[in-house]
């Protein structure tokens, strides 16, 4: 089965958690709904115009760098009343915090991202799913929108761009790359995994989460060792669990 590998970069990034409001904390990696939306608009899509589309994809991710988080302080505009008063900064802010996804130790933040049309429909239909995996690459490589870590401001670029050739993974005994899900039990070791919980999966039409998962992230970078039963690839000789 074929698959797309690219690895995306960026000084920082805010992969804001869905059940924060005033108060904005990060997921260490982008969940597959930032992805999809990632994807969605290199190839100028609209917002909310593109969940049945993206469904046909599996995505797994990886850090390729070391990661931390930070909080910073912020102070918004009070917008429950608009006056040129408030507009101005003459009232008083909400003061509010925000974090953010940095490197650790290096230069810059970076995830391997491995994009899969999903086996039963690259079965259904081999040509069409090279095509749209075509398109998808050629839309990485010339993005209709500028590509962004989660937040807008805070822009970010694809290296390593590449087609591979891979094989369905159901069963594994060895080291996984990517994020896996918590129900996973990894062989620990000397290093630093941190979980995620109530991270999308997807969206329907209304912009719905639905169920929420959870995911285990070796947050080093490293490689994570678990046996028994997922759902991923296997690429030249590197395994990826999908989200």
């Amino acid at each position: 089965m074929m698959a797309l590998s690219f690895n995306l970069r960026g000084a920082m990034a805010h992969f804001r958690k869905v059940f924060t409001n005033s108060t904005s904390l990060s997921y260490y990696f982008p969940p597959r709904t930032t992805l999809m939306g990632i994807i969605a608009a290199t190839m100028g899509m609209e917002r909310d115009s593109y969940y049945s589309f993206m469904d046909k994809f599996d995505f797994a991710v990886s850090p390729i760098t070391g990661l931390r988080k930070v909080m910073f302080g912020e102070t918004y505009l009070d917008t429950d009343e608009v006056s040129e008063k408030s507009l101005r900064r003459l009232k008083q802010g909400v003061p509010t915090g925000r974090e953010f996804v940095l490197p650790s130790g290096d230069d810059f933040l970076g995830y391997r991202v491995v994009i899969s049309p999903s086996n039963n429909l690259m079965k259904e239909n081999v040509e069409e799913m090279k095509k749209q995996i075509e398109k998808i690459k050629n839309a990485l490589k010339s993005p209709a929108f500028p590509i962004a870590l989660g937040a807008s401001n805070m822009l970010g670029w694809v290296e390593e761009l590449r087609e591979l050739e891979c094989q369905e993974m159901e069963e594994i005994d060895g080291e996984v790359s990517s994020v896996i899900p918590s129900e996973m039990k990894p062989e620990l070791r000397n290093m630093r995994i941190a979980i995620e919980e109530l991270v999308p999966r997807r969206f329907d039409e209304g912009r719905h989460t639905g169920k929420l998962s959870s995911y285990l992230v070796e947050i080093d970078g490293g490689k994570l060792k678990v046996k028994g039963k997922v759902r991923g690839i296997s690429c030249n000789g590197e395994n990826f669990v999908f989200l």
